[in-house]
């Protein structure tokens, strides 16, 4: 029986959420199957792999100190086996950053089932293109079912047992339970020469993350980076709603916000509630809420604060302070 295999988001420096969902469901099935369940996770370092004729090298099985926390969670969560591929790419949700790294893994343990979590970063990109480098069946959003043999089921009626011939790719969508497992687990470490196509260039990772908010996010517009007090409040509003606080090149310029925030004209970006001060311009997902500050807010928007940029949002940020005051102090 071939090896069950789980690709591992991380979300700071502990699985994905999503990825653990996919782990839960794929030691179920391994156990089923009896076959082994390995993790994996692709990870950043900067050191130098760039010779062009070398190819993934198994360098460890010892422990990697930046992954502690995450490979105890992942011992925890059923996982016999971690593989962990060291690339010089800064690490994205995108093929372009994770591919060649990824495809080592897939050359090393050619498994027959490979799982990821249906809401995790990089499963658009992975997910299909992980199916057709094995020439694999991809089924979106399954769920294990069963006690004795476990199958895998989507929506649309496909299904993966251990009788079918070939392999498969599954998004695992939905909660599992998580197994308690022993926390000794053996972990193999990967070197991937030359991570990275030169030809490709990633620009914005830490805007992109940025983009894939889903509580709420500030934005401050070019006409009013300038004024001191507007920029002082927009700061203050974002710190309010826990929120960063966003804008062009020139809001970095201006001082106003970190390199790291800067959203271009058409970048996508996804938060609950976005708040736009001035005249910011934001490409937003149908299901966000748009909240302008400015005295022309237009037509396509949730609410909005007119009059002098300002003092509306003066106002705003002192009704905000007023409020969480309020809740702090038990409605007294």
């Amino acid at each position: 029986m071939g090896a069950v295999l789980v690709h591992i988001d991380l979300d700071g420096d502990r699985p994905h959420p999503a990825s653990l969902t996919a782990l839960a469901a794929g030691r179920a099935v391994a156990s089923s199957w009896g076959a082994t369940l390995y993790a994996a996770l692709v990870i950043h370092d900067p050191g130098d792999r760039s010779a062009p004729d070398s190819t993934a090298q198994l360098v460890s099985t010892a422990n990697v100190p930046a992954l502690e926390g995450a490979q105890a969670m992942l011992a925890r969560a059923g996982a016999d086996k971690i593989v962990v591929a060291m690339t010089d790419v800064v690490i994205a949700p995108l093929w372009s950053s994770l591919g060649t790294a990824w495809l080592s893994v897939l050359d090393h343990l050619r498994p027959r089932l490979v799982l990821f979590g249906a809401d995790s970063p990089s499963a658009p990109e992975l997910g299909p293109r992980t199916g057709a480098r094995l020439g694999a069946r991809l089924l979106m959003r399954a769920r294990a079912v069963g006690v004795e043999d476990v199958e895998l089921r989507d929506r649309d009626g496909g299904y993966v047992r251990s009788s079918d011939s070939g392999a498969a790719v599954v998004l695992v969508g939905g909660a599992q339970p998580i197994v308690a497992a022993e926390e000794d687990v053996d972990l193999v470490v990967l070197v991937v020469p030359g991570g990275g196509d030169d030809r490709i260039e990633l620009v914005g990772t830490i805007a992109a993350e940025v983009a894939h908010t889903t509580g709420a996010m500030v934005m401050i517009g070019d006409d009013v980076v300038g004024d001191p007090a507007i920029a002082r409040d927009a700061q203050r509003l974002a710190t309010l709603l826990g929120a960063p606080l966003v804008g062009t090149p020139n809001a970095v310029r201006a001082g106003v916000v970190q390199p790291g925030a800067v959203v271009e004209k058409g970048t996508p970006l996804a938060p609950e509630v976005m708040v736009a001060i001035g005249n910011a311009v934001v490409d937003l997902a149908g299901t966000s809420s748009l909240i302008r500050i400015t005295p022309n807010p237009g037509k396509q928007v949730d609410g909005a604060l007119t009059g002098p940029v300002g003092g509306a949002l003066s106002e705003l940020a002192q009704a905000l302070e007023v409020a969480v005051g309020v809740a702090l102090g038990g409605g007294s």
